[in-house]
């Protein structure tokens, strides 16, 4: 019925094609927007390394300020890296269980890495243990960390598509 004010339910393949374009366009804006980037890694890997220093230096003066310094440094590091993820919500279905054990898996290998080459280095009596085996987690934070957002990013973006993983 032209012209009668009814809409028409038969949609033309090029405006479903081009409405299925601009709905993945966003969702891909919206998986890129909730990563962090690559410089926090290096950043955290600083940090962590420069706490380690402070508190292996027994000075308590050099302990307060490398804490002091350690915390606000984390704690800005993650309001920048973040500030854009929080205006975006991703469902815990774009990350999937494979998403999940890799974040778990990446955190044990860091932590489980630097405490391991860590007392591994002090029963050696090597100096500086501590802050050796933080500087080891450093390096993997650094070379893991973009790795882990660039497999996380394809990870959801397979999943925006029905890819279950």
């Amino acid at each position: 019925m032209e012209g009668s004010g009814e809409m028409n339910d038969n949609v033309r393949a090029d405006e479903a094609a081009q409405a299925l374009a601009g709905i993945r366009d966003r969702q891909e804006q919206v998986i890129n927007a909730a990563f962090v980037p690559t410089w926090f890694w290096w950043v955290l890997g600083a940090l962590v390394v420069g706490l380690a220093a402070a508190v292996e230096s027994g000075n308590r003066l050099v302990i307060g300020v490398g804490t002091a310094l350690f915390v606000a440094g984390v704690l800005a590091s993650l309001a920048w890296a973040l500030r854009r993820a929080m205006r975006v919500q991703v469902r815990n279905q774009l990350l999937g269980w494979r998403g999940g054990l890799l974040i778990a898996g990446f955190a044990l290998l860091t932590v489980g890495g630097s405490l391991g080459v860590a007392f591994g280095l002090n029963a050696a009596d090597v100096p500086h243990s501590a802050t050796l085996g933080n500087l080891f987690g450093a390096i993997l934070l650094v070379a893991g960390g973009p790795w882990l957002m660039r497999t996380l990013r394809r990870i959801m973006l397979d999943n925006r598509s029905g890819v279950t993983g």
